[in-house]
């Protein structure tokens, strides 16, 4: 009695899943065997740059504490405009920066 199309196929659909879940559990388990290294690797990057956005910060408070005990300079422009006659306008305008 040979064995019928339909068999043949459902017999080679459950290989092929089995043959499928073999792979995925494999490379699930070389990764859950990977990871925890590559955790505990990068744990010396992630302490550098804690240090570095540290120092970032503090120069940023610094440059914050500078900035606000400089004195406000009022900075002054002059413009010197020739009329048609001739005659020379010179005008001057301060301006104060914002605080």
């Amino acid at each position: 009695m040979e064995p019928s199309a339909v068999a043949n196929a459902a017999y080679t659909a459950n290989s092929f899943l089995w043959i499928c879940m073999f792979i995925f559990a494999l490379i699930l388990s070389v990764l859950w065997i990977l990871v925890p290294f590559a955790v505990f690797g990068i744990k010396g990057l992630l302490r550098r740059i804690a240090r570095s956005l540290e120092v970032i910060e503090q120069q940023n408070v610094d440059l914050l504490a500078q900035y606000r005990q400089a004195p406000r300079v009022a900075e002054s422009v002059v413009y010197r405009d020739v009329r048609p006659d001739g005659t020379v306008v010179v005008r001057e305008e301060r301006t104060v920066p914002p605080a």
